[in-house]
């Protein structure tokens, strides 16, 4: 195994495995996409793999180890990229899951790593999952596109996959996705697109949608019930916000407008590739008061 893993359970070959990955930064934001990973960690009873040593990988001056209280002690904590392993009923296979952070350095090494670990348990196939921030009204279900390297992701999915003619800047998922390919690989990314406005904590209306369309493409049935409950709260505490002011509330009407005359345009091209109205100044009483609800429940 690479040396920049470390083996948390058994590493060996899996039944037809898939690895579904997550990595908040650039390509989750606030991290929905990496919600939905740990929702399927716990609804499948995933169970510890690998991890990455996140030493080489990281800029702790760009992105500092927290500390906590745990019993008393004081613990560090690193930036996590985990893997898990697990055999959800209905699949007939294994899946790979990870979640971790995009890494500030030396992302071929970084890649290099994960192939290591796929090669090892058998995986030629990954799907990656993401929000993309866009103007779509956090009212309605939140649209998800598709990007592939194979037409069979497609019915597999139920959802286009245009052609991307993006050109530019890109993050770890497109240099992961362009290294595995280069191997004849399969892989995917199921983007999310997320109320632009809302940029404070994961956004649970987005795992919902990812985990629908997981469970589609693999026959899956996994439990939303919790991430529903978590949602309901989450809207509650956005319409409270948008209650106080005519102007939140006619901003939300317009965008509610437009995606239902015409649902908002699949981008075909990567999420890098964005071009978002400007956050209203008066939506800045939103972001502070879910802020200081993650806050208060923390």
């Amino acid at each position: 195994m690479h040396e920049a893993l470390h083996a948390l359970g058994e590493v060996r070959a899996l039944r037809d495995p898939v690895l579904l990955a997550a990595f908040t930064g650039f390509t989750d934001g606030p991290g929905a996409a990496a919600l939905a990973i740990r929702t399927l960690v716990k609804e499948w009873d995933a169970q510890p793999l690998a991890e990455m040593d996140p030493e080489r990988f990281y800029d702790f001056t760009v992105q500092r180890p927290r500390t906590r209280l745990k019993d008393g002690e004081r613990t560090l904590e690193w930036p996590e990229n985990q893997f898990w392993v697990a055999s959800p009923e209905g699949a007939g296979r294994d899946f790979i899951l990870f979640a971790g952070v995009e890494p500030h350095l030396r992302w071929r090494t970084f890649c290099a790593a994960l192939e290591d670990l796929l090669r090892e348990t058998g995986s030629t196939t990954s799907i990656t999952l993401g929000a993309q921030p866009s103007a779509v009204p956090h009212t309605r279900d939140l649209p998800v596109t598709l990007s592939a390297s194979h037409p069979e992701f497609e019915e597999r999915f139920g959802l286009k996959a245009p052609a991307s003619r993006y050109q530019g800047q890109t993050g770890i998922v497109g240099v992961l996705n362009v290294h595995l390919r280069s191997l004849g690989w399969q892989n995917a990314s199921l983007w999310g697109m997320a109320p632009h406005y809302l940029t404070v904590g994961p956004n649970p209306n987005i795992a919902i949608q990812l985990l629908k369309l997981v469970d589609r493409g693999f026959g899956t049935s996994t439990s939303l019930e919790g991430l529903r409950e978590d949602a309901a709260l989450f809207d509650e505490q956005v319409s409270q916000v948008l209650d106080e002011s005519d102007e939140a509330k006619a901003y939300v009407r317009q965008l509610e407008e437009q995606y239902d005359s015409s649902q908002p345009a699949s981008p075909s091209s990567m999420p890098e590739d964005r071009e978002l109205p400007p956050t209203p100044e008066l939506l800045d009483d939103l972001e502070r008061f879910l802020r200081e609800q993650r806050k208060d429940d923390r």
